[in-house]
């Protein structure tokens, strides 16, 4: 036979083989994956494998995104079988955070649960905090699912970033590096969970590496702006919309300024973060009484634990300086984060840096690299109180049809933002 007529054979032979064989190959393995994801909740929370009706119905549904890992959750533990085990509340919360996270609880997350469960709120609503978590949200990817409705994909709703995860990147590109710190006005207990809150602190970061100087800027949360592919409106919706993702391209676009990297915390991570410092001191110029966030400081200086400081930077009832109400926030809280790092900064070195970022991965999302916390460490330590600066826009309280926002002249904030690019 002609060697490439048998050649040709042979290769036609591979591509039929592999057209017969490997779709089926491949929805064996994502059946497989699904089925698993199915039998762990059976197994954690009822205690016993799924029977085949349950396994093939539930597979089937996920399989053909007909129903979210969040159905087969509240399918299962709210069902009557369940119910029946009578479970106390702290085998509750064990049982939630083996099939939801698998792994036990953290002291902290059930000491919240818990808590919450012996004050009356439902199991229902505790599921839903757990349903919404950032864990759930990166277990369903590792089985390929969607996590929830509304979740176009299982990877798509990882954007908003895992606690474990780092980016990839080797550096920064020049010696400016610019990213934004975010506080979302979420939680386990709060609508949203931990996944698609609103970023109530908005606090863009300019820092120069050659110079040594770092800008803080507060954006105000109800500033009115284009979100990419969602008309105008507040830019603290962008986060809930969309993730990090989103978020990060609406204040790229706002700024005018590329984002390196950013970092993100919420209610139930900030608080520990600042008890994992030790604290925080601060010094507040004038008396605080926020009866909405229960922050009752006087004027002066005062060492705050995780409570406090979240209170602190919810504070906006009664503020007069640094523009009053929200205004007076946003800056208490870019202070704070300055206090926060002149006190807190010694304690980490390019030894311990790798393990101080999986730490911190506990309390905040963050996409920058070991690589590049390792050119800004250094910078950052060497930084006197005089090297931090808070910088502001002009903006003012303005109505846009039926939304009370925050309104600004476009060209004088453009102007704005390519001043602070440029130092």
């Amino acid at each position: 036979m002609n060697r490439k007529l048998k050649y040709f054979i042979v290769f036609i032979s591979i591509l039929v083989l592999a057209a017969l064989l490997l779709p089926g190959n491949i929805e064996a393995d994502s059946t497989s994956q699904v089925q698993a994801f199915v039998t762990r909740f059976y197994v954690t929370c009822l205690e016993r494998t799924p029977d085949s009706d349950g396994l093939n119905s539930w597979t089937n549904w996920l399989l053909n995104k007909q129903k979210t890992g969040s159905d087969v959750a509240k399918g299962i533990v709210l069902s009557d079988e369940f119910k029946s085990h009578n479970y106390d509340n702290g085998t509750f919360v064990n049982i939630m955070y083996k099939a939801f996270f698998d792994r036990q609880p953290d002291d902290f997350g059930y000491n919240i649960w818990t808590g919450k469960l012996n004050s009356k709120v439902s199991r229902e609503t505790v599921l839903n905090g757990f349903l919404q978590s950032q864990e759930f949200v990166s277990l369903c990817d590792s089985y390929g699912i969607v996590p929830f409705a509304g979740s176009s994909s299982s990877s798509s709703s990882n954007s908003s970033g895992t606690n474990s995860s780092l980016g990839t990147g080797s550096g920064f590109s020049g010696t400016k590096v610019n990213f934004i710190i975010w506080g979302d006005d979420s939680a386990f207990d709060r609508p949203g969970g931990r996944v698609s809150g609103r970023t109530d602190i908005n606090v863009f970061v300019h820092l120069n590496l050659d110079t040594r100087k770092i800008i803080l800027v507060p954006i105000p949360r109800d500033t009115w702006s284009p979100i990419p592919g969602h008309n105008t409106q507040k830019i603290n919706g962008a986060h809930a919309i969309g993730g990090n993702g989103l978020a990060e391209s609406t204040f790229e676009s706002f700024t005018g300024i590329p984002i390196d990297f950013y970092a993100i915390t919420d209610f139930d991570g900030f608080k520990p973060l600042i008890d994992f410092f030790g604290g925080v001191d601060v010094t507040v110029e004038e008396d605080i009484a926020d009866g909405f966030s229960n922050c009752y400081l006087s004027k002066g200086t005062h060492h705050l634990n995780g409570d406090q400081a979240l209170a602190l930077v919810r504070a906006r009832h009664g503020r007069s300086l640094y523009g009053g109400g929200a205004y007076a926030r946003e800056t208490q809280a870019a202070m704070l984060l300055i206090n926060l790092c002149q006190q807190k900064i010694g304690s980490v070195n390019a030894g311990n840096l790798p393990d101080f970022l999986n730490k911190l991965a506990d309390f905040l999302w963050t996409n920058i690299s070991i690589d590049q916390a390792r050119q800004v460490l250094p910078v950052l330590a060497s930084m006197g109180a005089g090297d931090f600066s808070i910088q502001k826009f002009n903006s003012w309280p303005q109505s846009f049809g039926s939304a009370s926002a925050v309104g600004y002249n476009s060209a004088e904030k453009n102007q704005f933002f390519a001043w602070v690019a440029s130092q």
